[in-house]
């Protein structure tokens, strides 16, 4: 009776080309970095922070967002560049519903200067996604190859006291196995 999440991106045609490889291969490395920082006694934002740097080294790599205007990934970070390609969180909640119930921020908490509150702790045994991706539209400021691909990641894991269990992994996820299959 509870619900799962997972999603895995397949080319249509069972192989992906070079530039789709390619963000595939950063969106899977960002997923790692994502379930490497989730465990107990870090913050909801830890895994999503840690996909981000990923994702923003990626798009640089890549020439995605341009290294004239944002020279490092601190630079991709603090201004939001990557937000254009991805726009969503890394993860969610999950159990009795898909997008299950229950705050992402600690109520009781106070407040941080800007008026935020922080982010909740994880702790063992809470159920959550880890779904980072990137999406590139069409535009003159990106490279042509990579114009039109979306690429999503996404496995639940069990929080632990020293890291996570994926329970979505009997689906293939390297690009290799998707091919293959």
């Amino acid at each position: 009776g509870y619900a799962s999440d997972i999603t895995r991106t397949f080319p249509a045609n069972g192989r992906f080309s070079p530039a789709q490889r390619e963000l595939y291969d950063i969106v899977l490395a960002a997923q790692q970095a994502a379930i490497d920082a989730t465990r107990a006694g870090v913050s909801f934002e830890a895994p999503h922070d840690a996909a981000v740097r990923v994702l923003a080294q990626g798009l640089l790599d890549t020439g995605i967002v341009d290294r004239t205007k944002f020279g490092s990934v601190e630079d991709v970070i603090a201004e939001r560049a990557y937000s254009r390609f991805y726009m969503h969180r890394t993860g969610h909640w999950i159990g009795m519903d898909v997008h299950d119930c229950g705050d992402y921020r600690e109520r009781t908490a106070l407040p941080d200067a800007s008026g935020a509150l922080p982010w909740r702790t994880l702790r063992p045994s809470m159920a959550l996604t880890i779904e980072p991706g990137l999406y590139v539209r069409a535009a003159p400021d990106v490279p042509e190859q990579y114009w039109n691909i979306g690429i999503r990641i996404e496995d639940d894991a069990i929080v632990t006291e020293d890291g996570c269990v994926l329970i979505t992994r009997d689906v293939p996820v390297e690009a290799d196995a998707i091919e293959a299959l």
